[in-house]
């Protein structure tokens, strides 16, 4: 009788043994699988913002691309590009730069002072910088808040369909 009871015993045992190893496996697996997601979803919103105030500014680009309507200005202190337009016979400018620790964009009457406190904040980021590298050609650099950098390089089509009808 002692002997049917012990391995009774046992058998509980071994399945309590059993049952609490999966346990276990269960939630190191858990735990593991949300380190991964927390670390893939910081990432991938760390890059978001560097891939769409770039993706942002070529965009603009594209919208305003015509003989004369990219430039450099300033917005107070501040360096940005500056893209010309008209609208219903009247030039406006809007203008894309960095503003106490955000991606700005003041679209203004071509004539009017920009202020950069009334620009609509776009992104966050810590450095904004465009340059002309050649004649039709600018480099922006943008840097997020985390210290990440890359830069966009910008060449105005409407230049090129413009000098092959001079040639023509």
């Amino acid at each position: 009788m002692k002997t049917q009871r012990l391995r009774h015993v046992v058998d509980f045992l071994f399945a309590a043994a059993l049952f609490g190893v999966f346990l276990v496996s269960s939630v190191m697996v858990v735990a593991v699988g949300a380190g991964a997601y927390r670390s893939i979803t910081g990432k991938a919103q760390e890059d978001s913002a560097l891939r769409t105030s770039l993706s942002y500014v070529s965009e603009k680009l594209r919208q305003a691309d015509s003989e004369g309507a990219l430039s450099i200005g300033t917005v107070r202190d501040s360096i940005s590009l500056a893209l010309k337009q008209e609208y219903r016979g009247e030039s406006y400018t809007t203008y894309i730069y960095e503003f106490d620790g955000s991606l700005c964009e003041l679209f203004i009457r071509s004539d009017a002072s920009a202020e950069p406190e009334y620009g609509t904040r776009l992104l966050e980021l810590s450095d904004f910088q465009v340059e002309r590298l050649a004649d039709a050609l600018y480099r922006v650099s943008i840097v997020t808040e985390d210290g990440k950098n890359a830069s966009l390089f910008l060449h105005p089509h409407s230049r090129d369909a413009l000098e092959e009808e001079a040639e023509s």
